[in-house]
């Protein structure tokens, strides 16, 4: 796909799996019996991929406006995921010759990018009165497990990623 498509695309693909994520999400929370909070983040991984084919300005803009939209739909409080997503573009943008310089990195960001997400929008609630979690919970309950099903999804998207994104740029021989 040509970069001028992914221009277009992007927007509406991210946003549809923002959409695919909650009800995964519902989904998996059923699947546990209500024990754990499985919060699926595709939206997340493509975002990391996406930052390969946008401009900086493209990427807070798109960022912004995803973030909004998933303030308005899950959180119902606008602000956190608006800061977030922007910021984690940037993050990854600054990053990117890095991120993309062979698998184990890429896989590594992806991770990391879910947990600061988890973390972030949860501490943000925490201090701002929104919510009352308890950590040791949250840790156990929510972070662990979303981590784990983010984990098994990214081991399973990763080549075909790769090839949509064309982002291969090293050795096949990693990871």
């Amino acid at each position: 796909m040509s970069r001028f498509s992914f221009q277009f695309l992007s927007p509406i693909f991210l946003f549809l799996l923002m959409l695919i994520d909650g009800q995964m999400s519902r989904l998996l929370l059923s699947a546990s019996g209500g024990q754990f909070i499985i919060v699926a983040h595709l939206m997340l991984i493509f975002l990391v991929y996406t930052v390969s084919q946008h401009r900086f300005s493209y990427l807070v803009v798109l960022g912004l406006g995803l973030g909004i939209i998933y303030d308005a739909y899950y959180l119902q409080i606008y602000g956190i995921a608006s800061l977030l997503l922007p910021l984690i573009a940037i993050f990854v943008h600054n990053i990117k010759s890095i991120v993309f310089a062979n698998r184990v990195a890429l896989f590594s960001t992806i991770i990391i990018v879910i947990t600061i997400f988890d973390v972030c929008s949860t501490l943000i609630m925490l201090l701002f009165g929104i919510s009352k979690v308890n950590i040791l919970d949250f840790v156990v309950y929510q972070l662990a497990p979303t981590l784990l099903v983010n984990v098994l999804v990214t081991l399973a998207l990763l080549i075909p990623l790769e090839k949509l994104y064309k982002t291969k740029n090293y050795n096949s021989n990693n990871f």
